[in-house]
């Protein structure tokens, strides 16, 4: 980047046009080189909420860059008001660091968060902390217009990163969960002596620290279901040995190998069931069973508590989440003083019949706002519905009405009914 006369507005503006210009990776460092005559630094780290394919980037030293992580910067973030840079010494990467962190708010609330590291430690001149902020305004800006109006192979990484990140969520939670109910079911089992407790429960951590090394490797395209659910079965162990509750575990009948985020959705979405099941009193059986068909792999979870669960309710929804990110369907029949019946679907030929939806091009917030439209509300109305400004929702709008190529809200609100489109839950 050419030397900048910061006295110019008009080589300001062309520095910064050429930040804006280029491909998304390359931005940060960019960003960096044009500021760093304002502000010293070694490396530069970015957090940004509307991002859903990766809101943590840095750039710089590898030192300083390999340590940072989002919790670091979401920290530091309740430090930084919007409008005024701030200079301190803060945690970054496991150490003390001199810090320039600057934020910008987004219209949707979700807004960024811009920290130079290593900086200087006296105080920031003030002309200095205006243009920085003016500069992290305006690529925030932009930065957000890319976020809501992506480049389709933008598009697919980030719904492919967003669904994986589902997947692996799902699964470490579940795997988690499993560890925490196996150790305490261990300390209240009434059929073991304190010592003999307390070394069950050693050893179910000392194997949960091995499988969390162990998710670090990469699962292959395909795998064998009669494989997982062995690996399911391993992690259950615990629970049905020293549980108090019976549980009966039935694998596939017949076995071939099906996606890997099939099989591992299946899992995931039967050790959940499983742990709320634990969680009804009273219960006093479990079971849970695999079905392999040609057209779908089944999973399904039945307890025997009298105590009815609710479809609507929080570990319900939960379901919902990790089934729908690899395609699946949760179902959930619950009758009072007979118990609960879970049943996953996983269809095993999506590819084969699965048809293109108008609203694949949409945004998460976007396709809230057309499901507000489909409902006949008003912008002020869905602004109310969803927290947010009026001025941000028309600005929504006339993007939906562009990705969707339609003049009017009516035939926008035509294509989501069409296409099934609804409500999401409210929390």
């Amino acid at each position: 980047m050419s030397t900048i006369d910061w006295s110019s507005p008009a080589s300001v503006t062309s520095a910064l046009a050429d930040v804006q210009r280029a491909p998304l990776g390359d931005v940060l460092r960019r960003l960096s080189a044009l500021v760093a005559p304002l502000v010293p630094h070694t490396a530069v780290a970015q957090l940004t909420g509307f991002c859903g394919h990766s809101p943590l980037k840095t750039t710089g030293t590898d030192a300083a860059t390999e340590a940072v992580t989002s919790t670091d910067l979401g920290r530091l973030a309740s430090k930084v008001p919007v409008g005024a840079p701030w200079r301190g010494t803060a945690l970054l990467g496991g150490a003390d660091r001199v810090l320039t962190a600057v934020a910008a708010a987004a219209p949707d609330g979700d807004g960024s968060l811009l920290v130079l590291i290593d900086t200087p430690a006296d105080p920031l001149p003030s002309a200095a902390a205006e243009l920085l902020q003016s500069i992290w305004d305006l690529v925030t800006a932009h930065l957000l217009h890319r976020a809501l109006d992506p480049e389709p192979e933008q598009l697919a990484r980030s719904r492919a990163a967003s669904g994986e990140r589902q997947r692996v969520t799902a699964e470490l939670t579940s795997s988690h969960a499993v560890t925490l109910t196996a150790v305490l079911a261990t300390l209240r089992s009434r059929s073991l002596s304190d010592p003999a407790a307390r070394q069950a429960a050693t050893d179910l951590a000392a194997s949960a620290l091995i499988d969390l090394r162990r998710t670090a490797q990469e699962d292959p395209a395909d795998s064998s279901t009669l494989r997982v659910f062995d690996d399911l079965t391993a992690e259950l162990s615990p629970i049905r040995r020293y549980s108090d509750v019976r549980l009966s575990l039935r694998p596939p009948e017949t076995d071939r190998p099906v996606p890997s985020e099939t099989a591992y959705a299946a899992r995931s979405v039967t050790l959940t069931a499983v742990l709320n099941a634990f969680t009804q009193d009273p219960v006093q059986h479990v079971h849970a069973g695999w079905q392999l068909t040609d057209n779908a792999l089944t999973a399904t979870v039945r307890d025997d508590s009298p105590n009815a669960s609710s479809d609507t309710s929080i570990a319900a929804r939960r379901l919902h989440r990790i089934a729908a990110a690899a395609g699946g369907e949760v179902a959930l029949d619950s009758e009072p003083e007979w118990g609960t019946t879970v049943t996953a679907t996983f269809p095993l030929n999506p590819a084969e019949t699965a048809t293109p939806s108008p609203l694949d091009g949409l945004a998460p917030r976007e396709l809230d706002v057309l499901a507000g439209l489909a409902q006949g509300l008003s912008n002020r109305a869905i602004a109310q519905e969803l927290h947010i400004g009026e001025t941000t929702v028309k600005f929504h709008v006339r993007n939906i009405l562009k990705k969707l190529t339609v003049s009017s809200r009516g035939q926008a609100a035509a294509l989501a009914r069409d296409a099934g489109l609804t409500p999401s839950p409210q929390p």
